[in-house]
This record gives C-alpha cells, structure tokens and sequence, in this order.
C-alpha cells in the first residue's frame, strides 16, 4: 500500500470538509422546505404545522405551572389528522394511515434548540429528528416522509443531544 504524504493527506481532508458543508447544506435546502423539495415530486397527503412553545397549564388546582407544549393545526387534508388534548399541556395526537404522505413544518419557540423525532416510525434520515438537525428558538425544519407502519401507538417527542430528557419532562411530547 502506497503510503499518502502530508500534502495529499490534508487535501482529501479539506475535499472532505467541503463535501460536508455541501451535504449539509443539501440538507439543509431539502429541509426548508424549498423548490429543490417540490422538485423532488413530493406531494403531501396530509401537511401539519407544528409548534412548540412555552405555556402555562393548571397541573394542580389553583396554580399555573409554566411548562412547554406542541400545538398542531392542519394545513391540508385530513382534519382528522390532528387532535388536541384538552385539559393538559400533553399531546396532540397525530392521525396517519399507512401510505400517506405526511408534511409538518415544526417551528421551535421554546428558547433553546430543539427537534422533533417520530419514535418508532420508519422515515428517512432527514425526517427522523436526529440531534444534528436541531434547531433554534425561531427557526423552522420541515419533515416530509410516507406512513409505512402498520397501524399502532407512535409518539413524537423532542431530540436535541442532552436535553431529551429536560424537554419532554417539560411537557413536549
């Protein structure tokens, strides 16, 4: 084997930095939502904008406790796809069947980064709320991907590298 030199060891190094910025910047297009996604033919059954933001709920009579929540609403078919719960800062309950197309576009407005995975569901890597999607209080990620599950108990909950636990204790899930 042909031993590389310092030089060529430190140019594939920088090709290699480059070609991770442009993937992530792929990925960061695909994501947004942007005409590269629509030119990728995807055409949502089912499209959610999902939000998490600080609240307030009574926990125990007579006292509000600030806590973090999700709130979805429909933006195209089906109105079934999205249920609130009422009387507690837990939930929504997300609707699908298998083979639709799903669209959400999570915004974050809780003040530290944050992102959604689908837990137990079977999406692609860009949809699956992996800790270096994050992101920060303001900005907004968009999740696209087809129900292939069969029918069951899926839960949704936040991602972000150790502040899984902090988050969803605080109520987003």
């Amino acid at each position: 084997m042909k031993r590389s030199s310092r030089r060529q060891f430190l140019s594939y190094l920088g090709a290699s930095f480059v070609t991770a910025l442009s993937v992530r910047s792929g990925l960061n297009a695909l994501a947004a939502g942007n005409a590269s996604t629509r030119a990728l033919g995807f055409t949502p059954d089912v499209e959610i904008d999902l939000v998490a933001a600080p609240g307030k709920v009574s926990v125990l009579p007579g006292t509000e406790t600030d806590v973090w929540r999700y709130s979805a609403q429909v933006v195209s078919d089906p109105s079934f796809a999205v249920q609130p719960l009422t009387d507690t800062y837990l939930g929504p309950i997300m609707r699908w069947r298998k083979g639709q197309k799903i669209r959400v576009r999570f915004t974050n407005r809780i003040p530290e980064e944050t992102i959604v995975h689908w837990h137990g569901l079977h999406v692609p890597e860009l949809a699956d709320g992996h800790p270096r999607f994050v992101i920060n209080e303001g900005e907004t990620y968009v999740y696209q991907f087809e129900v292939m599950d069969r029918a069951g108990t899926y839960w949704h909950h936040p991602h972000p590298h150790g502040r899984t636990g902090p988050q969803a204790y605080r109520g987003l899930v």
